[in-house]
């Protein structure tokens, strides 16, 4: 008796056409076209050397031979599906993810049910203290590259910085020179981090060197300094990122169409040894995915 396994695509196939008892409908649950579900069934078929199923009539039906077979193979999917799920909850009953506030709140949680829903065993709790340690979470997302011998840096996603505002004031704006009869809003992070952007950066950008930006009120996150411009208080450089749901609205608005090379780079955080963690794993490649869906 032959060793070899049949290809466990052709399996999955197999079973679904099966449960179905119509090569049409299995290929619509598949996401497949009906000549890759028949192709997979023949392929199947040839590796048994029996017939799977009788065409009779427009009518597809078992042969005893595939009566007998899907059974047995029903089992072994469920039983690969309760592997995965024990090792899941066993191994991973919690995944902490350390992220900034302002792009937890913006970028992450309004996509967080997507993973749930996809991956419901795991369990996510998100950390959000902004002088948390890398070490504390399982994967953190950040545009600070901290180095640490056993952690690896992989760059993520990358986001535009513009100035943002709400829709009154941006009816006094025209060009950026308009900006010196407004309040600026700044953040801690642009004042403390050379990498940051900041209005001195951006101002730089256009090629103007000599403004004084040192004006306005401070704000400790992002998300701070955005509310301020939502409500009128002034102008923010908003992260694409995190203003896209903001500008959709009509709460902010974008208020020049000036293309400037001003990027922030975030980056995600992990120890080497999470790449044999199965709901690490199941998050990354989720976030990778989402990235890569903008």
């Amino acid at each position: 008796m032959s060793k070899r396994l049949p290809p466990l695509n052709a399996l999955k196939v197999f079973e679904v056409a099966a449960r179905r008892l119509n090569f049409t409908r299995a290929a619509e649950e598949l996401h497949v076209t009906n000549a890759a579900v028949s192709h997979q069934i023949k392929l199947l078929e040839d590796f048994l050397g029996l017939d799977l199923f009788q065409r009779s009539n427009n009518v597809l039906k078992l042969t005893e031979a595939g009566e007998r077979y899907l059974p047995r193979i029903r089992e072994g999917f469920k039983i690969f599906q309760q592997a995965t799920d024990t090792l899941l909850n066993d191994n991973n009953v919690l995944l902490r993810v350390g992220v900034p506030p302002s792009f937890g709140s913006k970028w992450l949680v309004p996509r967080l049910y997507r993973f749930l829903n996809r991956h419901p065993q795991v369990r996510v709790e998100i950390v959000s203290e902004v002088d948390r340690s890398y070490r504390d979470c399982d994967i953190s997302i950040d545009f600070r590259r901290t180095q640490f011998a056993d952690f690896r840096i992989e760059p993520f996603i990358v986001t535009e910085v513009f100035p943002v505002c709400s829709p009154a004031i941006a009816k006094t704006l025209t060009t950026p020179a308009d900006l010196s009869k407004q309040t600026l809003l700044h953040e801690v992070s642009a004042m403390n981090d050379p990498d940051y952007p900041s209005w001195q950066s951006w101002f730089s950008t256009l090629g103007v060197n000599d403004k004084d930006v040192r004006k306005g009120p401070l704000f400790t996150l992002a998300l701070m300094a955005l509310q301020a411009a939502i409500d009128g208080q002034g102008v923010a450089l908003g992260q694409s990122l995190l203003v896209e749901y903001d500008i959709a609205a009509g709460r902010l608005v974008r208020p020049f169409n000036v293309e400037t090379p001003l990027r922030l780079d975030y980056y995600l955080i992990y120890a080497a040894d999470m790449k044999e963690n199965a709901a690490f794993l199941a998050f990354h490649q989720w976030l990778i995915s989402e990235a890569q869906a903008r």
